[in-house]
């Protein structure tokens, strides 16, 4: 038996995330940059970013055809992006025929099957990686490669599909902060991202990190705990402050938690607020989404005085029914006005997430959601159109009662959350889009204060905000600037 090659390179990337007309940012490829951190102190590694320059076809090739690399490892962040991945392993392939190549992130973790279609692809990971992918890459080195005790791990042998189940790192702190090697970081921290009002911050270069993973709720539409869990597992405070100290020395001025429950053990968030409070640092920081039934005066004080200026919170609907018997999340929307009153008066810009045309749901329903919606207190309100993702409830719902067909492709192929795609016999997908999009221009833009505060938050001149306006109107949402 001829002795395997030595792995010594690996390639770290992601496809470019606006073919196909779909939305992308220019944000950090976070992903890549922890695996990276969990193996680069035992290979050469390399980071390759097609995403930030919205590099084509050609370029990929010769870019991958330069690298050489012996493993190319390619992640993906959204279901909504198959076509895209499926294009950049056709790519790699092309480009580097011997190479091996392995598939992780979202589209294994969650649709392992369909994932296992691509030819091109030799390895899928599904689940957490940062303990197997570098598992994988010490077996791939040896003569005779052990790979039944790798979590997560899916691969052919001959004609037979193996695969175990993903596992989960259950010692956070235990992982290396995120490398990004050769990519600066200051390119994608110096950028200001416009219509995406959770990457849109006050002071750059700014940084994202994650402090913990899983959500115990069990909404309909989430797929988060079938990729996280449905237990929380958390960094210590002082794990996360050490982060913190180490961006800081690098220069970055606000930090973006990206973390599905930043709030869930109030005592570790309180110390890690007061730690940012102790050291006294010119920083800013926010939470992609904060649990609005976690909020007191105590919090949010601790909240501003550690650098915190903005709270984004996710009700889902304005009717007590569909929040409990439909959505099924925990939230009492009795309570919600004072909280973000008490919010407001302690000056926090305030984004509302609302969901809108789920399975069973009456269009008078919807109408309650826009009402409640109106009178909040709060400075940009989002409504997204439920969109039934794989391996969630929605999704099961929705086909078992034919509400989509069953070509899930096609249907993840026109994800976009402005997007009707579910058709019941209380609405369509147009009807939804149409609503969406004048009812968020009406409750939005009342007002020039209003508007004003917006552009700010979005990061958009007015001139830029009458044009999205303009566009959302007459797309209804589909496909617009963001």
């Amino acid at each position: 038996m001829a002795k395997r090659k030595k792995i010594n390179k690996i390639l770290l990337t992601q496809p470019n995330y606006a073919w196909f007309s779909k939305r992308t940012w220019k944000m950090y490829p976070y992903s890549l940059g922890i695996l990276n951190a969990c193996i680069k102190d035992n290979y050469q590694t390399e980071l390759f970013d097609p995403n930030f320059n919205n590099l084509n076809d050609n370029e990929i090739i010769e870019y991958l055809k330069g690298s050489g690399p012996d493993i190319v490892g390619i992640s993906s962040v959204s279901t909504e992006y198959i076509k895209n991945i499926e294009r950049m392993t056709s790519l790699t392939r092309k480009a580097l025929p011997e190479t091996i190549i392995i598939q992780g992130g979202i589209f294994p973790t969650v649709m392992l099957d369909k994932a296992m279609q691509d030819k091109n692809v030799d390895y899928w990971i599904a689940g957490e990686a940062e303990i197997s992918f570098p598992k994988l890459l010490n077996e791939l080195n040896k003569d005779k490669p052990n790979l039944s005790d790798i979590d997560g791990l899916a691969y052919f042998e001959g004609c037979k599909a193996r695969r175990s189940l993903p596992g989960r790192v259950e010692d956070l702190d235990s992982i290396p902060f995120a490398d990004y090697g050769n990519l600066d970081y200051k390119d994608y921290g110096n950028q200001r991202v416009k219509y995406a009002q959770v990457l849109s911050v006050r002071r750059v270069p700014y940084a994202v990190t994650i402090t913990s993973r899983g959500c115990p709720y069990r909404c309909v539409f989430c797929s988060g705990p079938r990729i996280g869990g449905r237990t929380v597992r958390m960094r210590s405070a002082e794990n996360v402050l050490k982060e913190v100290d180490e961006l800081y020395r690098k220069g970055v001025k606000e930090i973006i938690f990206m973390d599905d429950h930043f709030l869930f053990n109030r005592q570790r968030a309180i110390d890690i607020m007061k730690g940012l409070i102790a050291r006294k640092y010119d920083l800013l920081w926010n939470c992609v989404n904060v649990t609005v039934f976690m909020l007191d005066e105590e919090i949010l004080d601790l909240m501003k005085k550690s650098g915190s200026y903005q709270i984004t919170v996710s009700i889902e609907s304005g009717n007590e029914y569909v929040l409990k018997h439909i959505v099924k999340k925990p939230v009492n929307l009795e309570k919600v006005p004072a909280i973000l009153a008490m919010a407001k008066k302690k000056d926090f810009e305030i984004i509302v997430n609302f969901v809108i045309g789920f399975p069973d749901e009456t269009w008078d329903q919807i109408r309650d959601t826009f009402a409640y919606a109106e009178k909040l207190e709060a400075d940009l309100i989002n409504f997204h159109i439920a969109t039934p993702l794989p391996d969630t409830e929605l999704m099961e719902i929705c086909i078992k009662k034919g509400y989509i067909n069953n070509d899930i492709s096609s249907i993840l192929s026109n994800v976009g959350y402005t997007h009707g795609i579910i058709s019941t016999d209380e609405f369509t997908p147009n009807e939804l889009q149409i609503l969406r999009a004048f009812e968020w221009d009406r409750i939005n833009f009342r007002s020039e204060k209003r508007k004003e505060n917006i552009a700010n938050i979005q990061k958009i001149s007015m001139e830029e905000l009458e044009i999205w306006r303009k566009e959302t109107r007459r797309r209804v949402g589909v496909n617009v600037l963001s």
